[in-house]
This record gives structure tokens, C-alpha cells and sequence, in this order.
């Protein structure tokens, strides 16, 4: 999986944090009071493995890092695929395997939680259920938290935490990270400028292992010149969707010779096909797993639906 060069990081005594950027990902590992064993270790594009032992609190991140400066809805739609070998020890303390940020303006640290062991802050004193919804084959709940004098992105303070925990835990798929986004501000949850969009593995006093063999951390900011696009209507139907093998797509208009194209997150068209103006069904397969836009172009309409394959 890993490159000849790949650089590992550990946490060195008198220090608990290391980051940067590599391949166009920022990278974080945190180690709060250079307590045990903290390790990290790059691949090609945003992959990458870590390890962790008597630590006291641990944090493995890779993402997109921002300058604090615009909202979420400014800088684009924000998607994860990833497969992670996720291997945290159970006999103590707890760990997570998240989608991880912050922002300013509010101060916020916020969660979406794929998978955990022992503990996971829905059992926090003080944190509050603000709601559940379903997305990605799941449904999530909905907790806020205060912390109180706590470490954060700019020294101890005070600040909420935001929480979607995946009921049906997983180690791979793809996540609409934005959507959790509009969910949270929907029930007055919040959030600020943008510091970063990162996936994390998270210890605290516990030990682990892990490496992720697929991780793809992208924006959605120009794919499709979404400005042209009509929003998504009865032009057409896609189901099921999410998707495993094969998604169905019926076409609801006749009489129209029509074109339909799949792009991926980054912009890039991975299907592209011409229609009869009789043709009323096609179907759409194998795609990897992640988010695609299905985008249906006739008589100079461009109508554009989001496709999920697990």
C-alpha cells in the first residue's frame, strides 16, 4: 500500500503534536503530554496507518486543512470513501474511527462516528440527543457537548462538540460529509470558518492499530458547473440508492434523445452514454465504491442526481 519513501512520525517526549502537509493532505498527530507510544505513517494520497500504547489521549488525522476564513456551503459539498483495518484494544479505555474538524466562529470540534469501542460520548455526562437521521444505509444520532476548559485548536478553552454516532457501526464505506453539516445547522447546531476536514482514528488510554487501505477525502466545488444544473426532478429515477452492484435508472421523459454521464467527486466523467428517444431504462455498474453525481443531459437541460455505491 505504502510507498518506498513513506515517512513515519512518532511523538517524541517534551512535544504532543506533529503536522503538516503531504500529496495535497494536511496531516495531524496529536499526543496529549507525550504520554506512550504515538505513531503515524504517510502513503500515496491521503492513506495512511498508525499505532498507539499507553497514551493518554491519541489523534491520527489526514484531510483537508482550510485557512478559517469561509463556511462549509462556500467551499463545496465534502465526501469520505474510505476501508480501514481498524484494530483498538477492547481491555481498555476506548477509541474512534471518525470523520473529524473544526471550525471558529463558533469554536467547534465535531464527530461523525463510524465505529468505536468501550465508550462513545452519547454516555457523557451533560451530552444532550438532539436527533437521529438516516443516511448511507444508516441511521445517526444527534448529541452536543460542552467541554469546559478543555485542549483545542487554539489552547484550553471552552467550546461545544458536535456528534453524529453511526448506529450500525462500520470500517468502510463512503459518508456525505456535508449533509451531516446541514442536519446539525437544521436543529440549530451551529458551525463556524472551516479549520479542517479530516478523518481521524482517536485512542484515549488505550491501545491500537490501524491502516487504512482506502481513503479519499474530497470537495466538491466545480464538479459539473453546478450553477447550470436544474435541481434534481422527475427527469429521472435512480433505485436502488444507495447502491451495492448495479443501480437501476429510469427515464422519464420520451420523445428526447438524451445523454446521461456519471462523474466522480473529483470532477472526472466515469460513464458517458447516448439514448434512444425511446429508451426508458439503463442501469449503472461497476463503479468502485464512493459518491458519484448521475447528471441527465437533454434539450439543453442538464438535471443532476447524487449516486451512492457501498
Amino acid at each position: 500500500m505504502y510507498t518506498t519513501n513513506a515517512q513515519t512520525y512518532c511523538i517524541q517526549p517534551g512535544t504532543d503534536q506533529i503536522a503538516g502537509e503531504e500529496d495535497g493532505f494536511r496531516y495531524e498527530l496529536w499526543n496529549q503530554n507525550s504520554q506512550g507510544t504515538a505513531c503515524m505513517t504517510l502513503g500515496n494520497g491521503a492513506l495512511f496507518s498508525g499505532e498507539w500504547s499507553g497514551i493518554l489521549n491519541y489523534l491520527a488525522r489526514r484531510g483537508l486543512g482550510y485557512n478559517q476564513t469561509q463556511e462549509h456551503q462556500e467551499i463545496g459539498e465534502f465526501y469520505a470513501t474510505y476501508n480501514c483495518n481498524y484494530n483498538p484494544s477492547s481491555a481498555s479505555g476506548n477509541s474512534y474511527l471518525s470523520v473529524y474538524g473544526w471550525t471558529v466562529e463558533p469554536l467547534v470540534e465535531y464527530y461523525v462516528i463510524e465505529d468505536w469501542r468501550n465508550w462513545i460520548p452519547s454516555m457523557a455526562n451533560g451530552a444532550e440527543l438532539k436527533g437521529s437521521f438516516e443516511i448511507n444505509g444508516s441511521f445517526y444520532d444527534i448529541y452536543e457537548n460542552t467541554r469546559v476548559n478543555q485542549p483545542s485548536i487554539v489552547g484550553n478553552t471552552t467550546f461545544q462538540q458536535y456528534f453524529s454516532i453511526r448506529r450500525d457501526r462500520r470500517t468502510e464505506g463512503s459518508i456525505d460529509i456535508s449533509e451531516h453539516f446541514r442536519q446539525w445547522e437544521s436543529i440549530g447546531m451551529d458551525l463556524g470558518k472551516l479549520h479542517e476536514v479530516s478523518i481521524v482514528v482517536e485512542g484515549y488510554q488505550s491501545n491500537g492499530s490501524f491502516e487504512f487501505t482506502e481513503l479519499d477525502v474530497s470537495v466538491d466545488n466545480t464538479v459539473l458547473g453546478v450553477d447550470d444544473l436544474q435541481k434534481p426532478n422527475s427527469y429521472f429515477d435512480i433505485y436502488p440508492n444507495p447502491a451495492q452492484d448495479v443501480a437501476h435508472v429510469n427515464f422519464n421523459i420520451s420523445n428526447q434523445e438524451k445523454k446521461l454521464e456519471v462523474y466522480n467527486v473529483s470532477g472526472k466523467i466515469v460513464l458517458s452514454k447516448n439514448y434512444g428517444a425511446t429508451e426508458t431504462i439503463t442501469e449503472i455498474e461497476n463503479l468502485p465504491k464512493g459518491m458519484y453525481f448521475v447528471v441527465l443531459n437533454t434539450n439543453n437541460n442538464n438535471v443532476a442526481k447524487k449516486l451512492i455505491i457501498l
